[in-house]
Protein backbone atom coordinates (compact mmCIF):
# COMPACT_ATOMS: atom_id res chain seq x y z
CA UNK A 1 0.00 0.00 0.00
CA UNK A 2 3.28 2.26 0.88
CA UNK A 3 4.25 1.74 -2.42
CA UNK A 4 1.09 2.79 -4.07
CA UNK A 5 1.09 5.71 -2.52
CA UNK A 6 4.82 6.81 -2.92
CA UNK A 7 4.11 6.26 -6.56
CA UNK A 8 0.73 8.26 -7.40
CA UNK A 9 3.03 11.04 -5.78
CA UNK A 10 5.80 10.50 -7.74
CA UNK A 11 3.52 11.06 -10.60
CA UNK A 12 1.77 14.22 -9.00
CA UNK A 13 5.95 15.66 -9.27
CA UNK A 14 6.63 14.76 -12.55
CA UNK A 15 6.50 17.54 -15.22
CA UNK A 16 4.40 17.66 -17.82
CA UNK A 17 5.46 16.15 -21.06
CA UNK A 18 7.08 18.68 -23.81
CA UNK A 19 3.86 20.23 -26.32
CA UNK A 20 3.28 18.69 -29.10
CA UNK A 21 4.58 21.90 -31.36
CA UNK A 22 7.39 24.36 -30.51
CA UNK A 23 6.12 27.77 -31.77
CA UNK A 24 1.71 28.51 -32.34
CA UNK A 25 0.18 31.03 -34.84
CA UNK A 26 -2.71 32.33 -33.78
CA UNK A 27 -4.68 33.09 -37.09
CA UNK A 28 -7.27 35.32 -35.59
CA UNK A 29 -7.21 38.64 -33.44
CA UNK A 30 -8.97 40.29 -30.48
CA UNK A 31 -10.70 38.50 -27.33
CA UNK A 32 -10.57 34.97 -29.40
CA UNK A 33 -6.39 35.00 -29.54
CA UNK A 34 -6.04 37.03 -26.27
CA UNK A 35 -7.64 33.50 -25.03
CA UNK A 36 -5.46 31.29 -26.81
CA UNK A 37 -2.34 33.31 -26.48
CA UNK A 38 -3.30 33.09 -22.88
CA UNK A 39 -3.89 29.27 -22.72
CA UNK A 40 -0.56 28.75 -24.72
CA UNK A 41 1.84 30.87 -22.69
CA UNK A 42 0.39 28.47 -19.37
CA UNK A 43 1.64 25.31 -21.29
CA UNK A 44 4.89 27.10 -21.80
CA UNK A 45 4.34 27.29 -25.93
CA UNK A 46 5.67 30.25 -27.55
CA UNK A 47 2.96 32.23 -29.48
CA UNK A 48 2.82 34.35 -32.73
CA UNK A 49 -0.14 37.27 -33.54
CA UNK A 50 -0.85 38.00 -36.48
CA UNK A 51 -2.61 41.93 -37.20
CA UNK A 52 -3.37 44.43 -39.65
CA UNK A 53 -2.14 47.52 -39.70
CA UNK A 54 -4.66 48.95 -37.49
CA UNK A 55 -4.34 46.25 -34.55
CA UNK A 56 -0.93 46.62 -34.19
CA UNK A 57 -1.42 47.98 -30.40
CA UNK A 58 -4.15 45.54 -29.78
CA UNK A 59 -3.72 43.48 -26.59
CA UNK A 60 -3.51 40.12 -28.08
CA UNK A 61 -0.30 41.29 -30.50
CA UNK A 62 0.69 42.73 -26.93
CA UNK A 63 0.33 39.85 -25.03
CA UNK A 64 1.63 37.54 -27.87
CA UNK A 65 5.57 36.15 -28.10
CA UNK A 66 5.88 37.61 -31.39
CA UNK A 67 3.53 39.05 -33.65
CA UNK A 68 3.42 39.88 -37.69
CA UNK A 69 1.75 42.31 -39.51
CA UNK A 70 -0.13 40.68 -42.34
CA UNK A 71 -1.86 43.85 -44.13
CA UNK A 72 -4.12 47.04 -44.19
CA UNK A 73 -7.05 47.24 -42.15
CA UNK A 74 -9.73 45.34 -44.58
CA UNK A 75 -10.07 41.89 -43.16
CA UNK A 76 -9.91 40.96 -46.75
CA UNK A 77 -6.37 42.01 -47.39
CA UNK A 78 -5.10 40.62 -44.22
CA UNK A 79 -7.10 37.87 -41.98
CA UNK A 80 -8.66 36.39 -44.96
CA UNK A 81 -6.03 36.65 -46.96
CA UNK A 82 -4.30 33.43 -47.11
CA UNK A 83 -1.09 33.58 -48.47
CA UNK A 84 -0.09 36.72 -46.19
CA UNK A 85 -1.47 34.01 -43.46
CA UNK A 86 0.64 30.97 -45.00
CA UNK A 87 3.93 34.18 -45.02
CA UNK A 88 3.45 34.44 -41.46
CA UNK A 89 3.71 30.93 -40.65
CA UNK A 90 6.88 30.15 -42.83
CA UNK A 91 8.62 33.25 -41.52
CA UNK A 92 7.87 32.33 -37.84
CA UNK A 93 8.80 29.16 -37.80
CA UNK A 94 5.35 28.34 -36.22
CA UNK A 95 4.67 24.34 -36.71
CA UNK A 96 0.95 25.17 -35.44
CA UNK A 97 -1.75 27.17 -36.22
CA UNK A 98 -5.03 27.86 -34.20
CA UNK A 99 -7.51 29.29 -36.56
CA UNK A 100 -9.59 30.96 -33.56
CA UNK A 101 -13.39 31.60 -34.79
CA UNK A 102 -14.53 32.91 -37.92
CA UNK A 103 -12.68 34.53 -40.62
CA UNK A 104 -10.11 30.87 -42.17
CA UNK A 105 -11.23 28.76 -39.51
CA UNK A 106 -14.63 28.32 -41.63
CA UNK A 107 -12.32 27.97 -44.67
CA UNK A 108 -11.58 24.46 -45.73
CA UNK A 109 -9.00 25.09 -48.20
CA UNK A 110 -6.93 27.17 -45.70
CA UNK A 111 -6.88 23.71 -43.45
CA UNK A 112 -5.33 22.07 -46.67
Amino acid sequence: FRDAILSTEEEIIKPPPPPAFQKLLIANRGEIALRIIRTAHALSIPTVAIHSTIDSNSLHVQHATESVCIGPPSSSESYLNMDAVCDAILSTGADAVHPGYGFLSENAEFAR
